[in-house]
């Protein structure tokens, strides 16, 4: 008899056999499980992303508000600055034309007292000088008579 190298005979169809059984139960207790499981985190993950994607943009729309929020509370700063700069020269203003014009009236005031006194002084002077002349007159006369 002649053996070829590969005989076929009934342990080869039992291998098979064997062989598609093992596959078989792979699939189903192995395979199948761990690509649902693979599926589940897949889905899971890709949810976890959609959820930090939306996180991401919240927070951008956050940060935007709280710039416009920032810019506008430093313009309202800037306005109530200005104001009060505004306000403040015009009290300064207001305070120096006062003082101003108080210092005036104390200077014509003053000027006033001074000329008053001047002319009192002056009145006192034209009387002493009118006495000293008829004292000067009275010697005169009296030296002569």
């Amino acid at each position: 008899m002649t053996e070829s190298i590969v005989s076929i005979d009934w342990t080869l169809v039992v291998q098979a056999v064997n062989f598609l059984v093992f596959m078989y139960l792979i699939n189903k207790f192995l395979f199948q499980p761990l690509l649902s499981l693979m599926e589940e985190r897949e889905a899971e993950l890709r949810g976890i992303y959609s959820e930090a994607e939306a996180l991401r943009e919240k927070a951008n729309s956050i940060l935007k508000e709280v710039e416009e929020l920032l810019n506008k509370a430093k313009e309202e700063a800037k306005t109530k600055i200005d104001a009060a700069v505004k306000e403040a020269r015009e009290e300064r203003e207001r305070i120096i034309s006062e003082a101003q014009r108080l210092a005036s009236q104390k200077v014509e005031k003053a000027k006033g007292e001074i000329w008053k006194s001047f002319e009192e002084e002056k009145e006192k002077l034209e009387r002493e000088a009118e006495k000293i002349a008829q004292e000067i007159v009275k010697k005169i006369l009296g030296k002569a008579a």
